[in-house]
């Protein structure tokens, strides 16, 4: 007969995967239901977007400098969305962009399974880590904002996703064989063809190698693989625009002087709680990067951004804690160290790109810039709340109603 403890385990498999999938399917109708009803015409330099997919896919040809456009980013995601709106033509020829945010959507939902593979991967008994860490990226406000879009975001999170599942899987069970190894490398480099901030992965995947004292051939071929995939784009940007990453002017200062004290310490208060929306403070980073993760502090979307303000605070905390402490307790456990590492290497390179380019609207402080590093927070969020309901029966059945509740209230937002 089987053991009370046995029975205990698969009863909590059980659960566990229960919850998983409903977490998916409510993810997956979300994310439709934005995609059906959101604007292909609205959202971050949706415009510029959509010029760059059509004058690649119809000419052949890459956006420059001489026109307002987005012609510092690399081409992959805008090869894919062309693909996409070249098919609506002929299927959806009255707004043939729709099927560019039908592909972020797949995309969506694609990154949302690889999430669920990689926390099992990392944490194969925990299943408060799984189901939280995934219930923390599905209602997070920036990933379906930024889904419902025409944008590239999405696919490198995807792509990122992959990346840290791959180095997961290497470093934990040590297989270093070279066709892994090779494809952990092609994906680093094919997201670098798709937005420049997929760069924080590629160095956290670089410096778990090294930390792990993984085979330096295992590294080698990982730092190939990305870079002859991604340094034809970066050598054509240098020769052509002097800058192989992002080509606009910055002030003729050190960068340490390029910012006040207040974009670093300012905390906006009390309107990052009542009114977090711009005007208000503007060039302030902590209030603005946390209303964007959390609501819609540039207004491209709609909702009660204040009620999510206070929605926000406590997993906020939570991330933050549990990020910490995995980042400590992932010194001895190679396969979390990528993970681990990525939120604080997306905060550097954050505020290295917002403080290198600032401008007057503050318009550099866009969450989404940090939108690669969703997995690391999430696994940080679960592995916090595994912490605390794990305490014990009631602790468990108290924080799932409490995050339940946080879900539930947040849903009016998370729709358009």
């Amino acid at each position: 007969m089987p053991s009370a403890g046995t029975a205990s385990s698969c009863s909590s498999l059980r659960s566990s995967t229960v919850a998983v999938v409903a977490i998916v399917l409510a993810f997956a109708v979300v994310a439709g239901w934005n995609t059906a009803r959101y604007p292909s015409s609205a959202g971050y330099d949706v415009q510029q977007h959509e010029e760059y997919a059509d004058l690649l896919i119809h000419h052949g040809e890459l956006p420059s400098s001489a026109t307002r456009s987005e012609y510092y980013t690399p081409p992959g995601f805008y090869a894919l969305a062309g693909v996409a709106t070249l098919i609506g033509e002929h299927v959806h020829a009255g707004d043939p962009h729709k099927l560019g945010q039908v592909l972020n959507w797949f995309v969506l939902v694609a990154t949302a399974g690889v999430l669920w593979l990689l926390a099992r991967e990392l944490f194969p008994r925990r299943p408060w880590v799984q189901v939280t860490a995934l219930g923390f990226f599905c209602f997070l406000p920036v990933v379906l904002r930024a889904g419902a879009m025409f944008h590239p975001e999405p696919l490198t999170l995807f792509l990122s996703s992959v990346a840290l599942l791959m180095a997961a899987r290497i470093l934990g069970r040590q297989d270093y064989r070279w066709p892994l190894v090779l494809a952990c490398g092609v994906v680093l480099g094919l997201g670098q063809l798709v937005r420049a901030f997929s760069l924080w992965t590629f160095a956290a995947v670089v410096i778990a190698f090294v930390v792990a004292r993984a085979p330096w051939r295992s590294l080698v071929v990982v730092m190939i693989a990305a870079a002859v995939l991604a340094s034809p784009w970066y050598i054509r940007q240098a020769i052509k625009y002097g800058n192989p990453v992002f080509d606009q002017p910055q002030p003729d200062k050190p960068v340490y002087e390029r910012r006040p004290a207040r974009f670093y310490v300012g905390l906006g208060l009390p309107d990052v709680l009542t009114d977090p929306v711009r005007p208000h403070f503007v060039n302030e980073a902590i209030p603005t990067t946390y209303s964007e993760v959390w609501g819609d502090y540039f207004g491209v979307w709609r909702g009660n951004r204040e009620r999510q303000s206070f929605i926000g605070l406590l997993p906020t905390l939570l991330a933050v804690v549990g990020w910490v402490t995995l980042l400590v307790a992932s010194r001895r456990v190679p396969a979390r160290l990528p993970v681990a590492l990525l939120p604080g290497l997306g905060i550097i390179g954050y505020l290295y790109f917002t403080v290198s380019y600032p401008t007057v609207d503050g318009d550099v402080l866009k969450a989404s810039y940090m939108l690669t590093t969703a997995p690391g927070w999430a696994l940080g969020f679960g592995f916090a709340c595994d912490r605390i309901a794990t305490r014990g029966r009631l602790w468990g059945v108290a924080f799932a109603a409490i995050l339940g509740s946080i879900a539930l209230l947040s849903l009016p937002f998370l729709l358009y």
